[in-house]
């Protein structure tokens, strides 16, 4: 067959891993958070949404039959560059701190530190090609980064989104 049926044939334009951004909206989804914009702007890398499926084994005579259970989705980790102004990570333990505040030692509540986070993957004319809704995401910790006297490299933060679901859209349906 070759490569022939590729040539000049626009559904063949590959997704690139630099087309990508993550939208960060409040659990109600009606408007992006306080620092959606600064820490899109800031992503220096995401991982992917990794879905898994446990089973349930049921013996049946001499085999065994395997029906679907529940799904869990990994953490997924993000890592961002680190800037004076704005400030990343005054933004990141802002949301931290709606999760566990140290000061009062006390945890946060869902409505206030969940958040619906949304995974879009871009073609080179910027039009969506692929988006995952995950409402429910929260961070789990917040690295602040490392320093080191050799490099003139801009510090790195990195914070697992802890997600608990994930839904599949179709790029028409993004805001």
């Amino acid at each position: 067959m070759g490569t022939n049926h590729m040539l000049g044939v626009d559904a063949y334009v590959p997704i690139l891993q630099n087309n990508f951004e993550v939208r960060i909206y409040n659990m109600d989804g009606s408007a992006p958070t306080e620092n959606a914009d600064l820490l899109t702007l800031s992503t220096d890398e995401v991982g992917s949404v990794q879905e898994q499926q446990d089973s349930i084994v049921v013996h049946y005579g001499n085999g065994v039959i395997k029906f679907p259970s529940k799904v869990t989705f990994a953490d997924v980790d993000w890592t961002l560059n680190c800037y004076c102004e704005p400030n990343v990570l005054d933004a990141l333990r802002a949301w931290r701190r709606q999760v566990y505040n140290p000061d009062t030692e006390k945890m946060g509540l869902p409505s206030e530190y969940m958040k619906q986070v949304y995974f879009i993957k871009y073609d080179g004319q910027g039009r969506a090609r692929d988006v995952i809704k995950c409402p429910g995401t929260w961070i789990g910790a917040l690295d602040n980064g490392s320093g080191n006297q050799t490099g003139g490299d801009i510090v790195k933060v990195k914070v697992p989104f802890v997600i608990s679901r994930a839904i599949y859209l179709k790029p028409e349906d993004i805001r």
